[in-house]
């Protein structure tokens, strides 16, 4: 499952993408058209990761300079 997020960063285009997989939750960030930053937090069950997730995801989108774009193309 997976989520991406656009915002504005000083007149800068800037992209966030939250990933869930099983228990693992990774999360990219950076400027659009680069790679970005990753990280990686491995949970003990998928329950928790999956709650987790769902927090992140939840946070960013009632956050007004966060907006989530469906269908954009986009490279990893």
């Amino acid at each position: 499952m997976m989520q991406y997020f656009e915002y504005q960063d000083e007149k800068v285009p800037c992209f966030l993408e939250i990933t869930l997989e099983d228990k693992i939750i990774r999360t990219r960030s950076g400027q659009k058209g680069t790679q970005g930053i990753a990280t990686e937090k491995v949970f003990r069950d998928a329950g928790k990761a999956a709650e987790e997730f769902e927090r992140l995801v939840r946070e960013k989108k009632d956050d007004d300079a966060f907006y989530f774009r469906l269908g954009d193309e986009y490279r990893l």
